[in-house]
């Protein structure tokens, strides 16, 4: 197949949608597949401009201007959005025929674009949604239910619904989210995201050079790896570090990453001596620092179950650890850990019964180990790159097919 991909973030941005993106394309080209992906040249986290255009593993990367003019405002991101779609969509429709579009549905507009570079070429168009807007973007206060603009952007998704011969959700809640809006049952496919199990995998713990390079050799480390964003819970994960810190002080809140709400975390933890907080890893280091870790954190605010699923579940299945999750009890990550018993998943607010579940995991290491093999165990059947990558293609293939 010849694939377009559009998305305004792509390698070597690390942020998770385009890590996932990358790693799809990459395993498309090694396929057979020619892949052009057409992307914003800024990264999730800012920085200098990115070249223009450049072939990465084989994939062909065209890079779009557009304005800059940051996150401070709703006007400003929609400029940046807005721009970047036009200039996005001018590429596309002198973009070598493909046989596919494919479109990552952020940001909004990128979708409405991408129908218009496939309907130019006569093309099927696939969309991939990450996070359903704009009713996140509600959810996070951003934009107001039933105002002008949020009602133009439904408008939007709707049309766009229309347009797709093919519609993946990574979560059965979201795809039920994704037919409210009004995507037609029949053409959503539910596939998940993944991690990569050749590079990322269980390991004896104190053997990893990240934990002799950061003194954690001596140490119980609950690692919360990845964006600390707005759609992530603190609140309950440090409320759980405060409880432990006098009791059980060989156990460490490890946060490593980055993220609009670092910073209210670390006013959060001021203090604590067993909460510590270290920058993103490189793409690449993530394979040591993940096994690490002899437990793994995820969170998720209340209301956005369906709507956002936490990319941190798989590498944390990867690299058979414990997991314990904090946040609605509907989300995909606690059923897979309540089917699978990979963990603990509790509400947002309990830090007693999260402080309680993670000193029983440091106690009873038989326990933790029996959790991460099944981790590990239901990643390769499910979640492995390579399984679900091969899962994508298949969704490709039937939409060329179907057209």
């Amino acid at each position: 197949m010849r694939i377009t991909a559009m998305s305004l973030f792509y390698a070597p941005d690390h942020a998770a949608g385009s890590q996932l993106l990358t790693e799809l394309c990459e395993d498309l080209v090694s396929a057979g597949d020619e892949v052009t992906v057409i992307c914003g040249r800024g990264t999730y986290l800012g920085g200098e401009p990115l070249p223009p255009r450049e072939v990465i593993n084989g994939v062909h990367v065209e890079r779009a201007w557009s304005t800059s003019f940051g996150k401070r405002n709703i006007p400003s991101r929609l400029a940046d959005y807005a721009s970047f779609g036009i200039t996005a969509i001018a590429k596309g429709l002198v973009d070598r025929h493909p046989d596919v579009v494919l479109a990552v549905s952020f940001p909004p507009m990128i979708t409405a674009g991408a129908a218009v570079v496939a309907r130019r070429h006569r093309v099927p168009l696939v969309t991939w949604v990450q996070d359903v807007y704009p009713e996140i973007a509600v959810a996070f206060g951003l934009m107001r239910s039933g105002s002008v603009t949020t009602s133009a952007l439904l408008s939007l998704q709707r049309l766009t619904h229309a347009a797709s011969t093919r519609t993946v959700a990574i979560s059965q809640g979201m795809a039920e989210r994704l037919q409210t809006q009004g995507a037609v049952s029949e053409r959503i496919r539910i596939v998940p995201n993944w991690s990569n199990g050749l590079t990322i995998r269980p390991r004896e713990i104190d053997a990893t050079r990240f934990r002799v390079a950061h003194a954690l050799t001596d140490r119980f480390v609950v690692m919360y790896s990845g964006n600390l964003g707005v759609a992530h819970e603190f609140e309950t994960l440090i409320g759980a570090a405060g409880l432990l810190a006098e009791r059980r002080p060989e156990i460490l809140f490890l946060f490593v990453g980055d993220g609009q709400r670092k910073a209210e975390a670390q006013r959060l933890a001021g203090g604590l001596s067993n909460v510590r907080f270290m920058d993103y890893q490189p793409h690449g280091g993530i394979s040591e620092s993940l096994p690490a870790a002899d437990a793994h954190l995820i969170s998720l605010r209340d209301g956005l179950e369906g709507l956002v699923v936490p990319s941190k579940l798989h590498g944390a299945m990867a690299c058979g650890r414990p997991i314990f999750y904090v946040g609605p009890p509907d989300c995909e990550v606690a059923r897979v850990i309540r089917n699978d018993d990979l963990g603990w998943a509790g509400p947002v607010g309990d830090s007693a019964a999260l402080a309680s579940a993670i000193e029983r995991a440091a106690v009873d290491r038989p326990w933790s180990k029996a959790r991460g093999g099944h981790a590990r165990a239901s990643f390769d059947r499910s979640y492995e790159r390579k399984v679900v990558t091969r899962a994508w293609r298949d969704v490709l293939l039937q939409a060329v097919g179907s057209s």
